[in-house]
């Protein structure tokens, strides 16, 4: 990909968000006293404390292997391994600014590099010939004809509605689904400012 020794050691700093889930991707703990309470689905295991912060903080944890609630993959623990990627490990654990000026410029190459292909027309994962030209999209192609819902979907449908308190000659009071998206909403909001604190 065209990537130095510097730009590879700076993406990966990219560890310092997020966690790894066994069940995904067979790598971690199910559940970490730092992953335990979410936010959003409790479990996984972070690299770093504070997973939804971004800062050097993966450098210094690797560094100081310390903690067996953080994950560290051999590609994380290499950084620290290999002369020509320790160099620049080091230096991202002891100087933050460092680290977030080079990450972005190793992730503004990595993101104008673009997806190629080898071959250029792309893998194949079955026998159907691949087409030179894809087919136009025509939604009409799709949305002909009139469609009806079966009798079962039409019942999940009405006892779903009237759960909510309406009814074929009762309109719901309110438009619930409206509220219950703008509470949702609201949440989030309130999540991603008071999340930092």
């Amino acid at each position: 990909m065209g990537l130095n020794d510097k730009e590879i050691v700076a993406l990966s700093g990219a560890h310092t968000l997020g966690r790894s889930r066994p069940e995904r991707s067979g790598w971690g703990k199910p559940e970490t006293k730092y992953t335990k309470d979410g936010p959003g689905t409790p479990g996984g295991q972070s690299w770093t404390v504070q997973w939804l912060k971004f800062d050097n903080s993966y450098f210094k944890d690797i560094k100081a292997k310390r903690d067996e609630d953080l994950l560290v993959l051999p590609t994380d623990a290499v950084l620290f391994e290999d002369p020509s990627f320790k160099v620049y490990a080091e230096k991202y654990a002891e100087d933050q600014e460092t680290f977030f000026k080079d990450y972005a410029e190793a992730h503004a190459k990595l993101s104008n590099l673009g997806a190629k292909f080898d071959p250029p027309e792309g893998i194949v994962l079955d026998d159907t010939p691949v087409q030179a030209v894809p087919e136009k999209f025509v939604a009409a192609k799709y949305s002909t004809g009139k469609r009806e819902l079966s009798d079962s979907m039409k019942q999940k449908i009405r006892a779903e509605y009237e759960s909510f308190g309406g009814g074929p000659d009762k309109p719901l009071p309110t438009n619930y689904f409206l509220n219950i998206i703008i509470i949702i909403g609201v949440l989030a909001i309130l999540t991603s400012l008071l999340g930092n604190y």
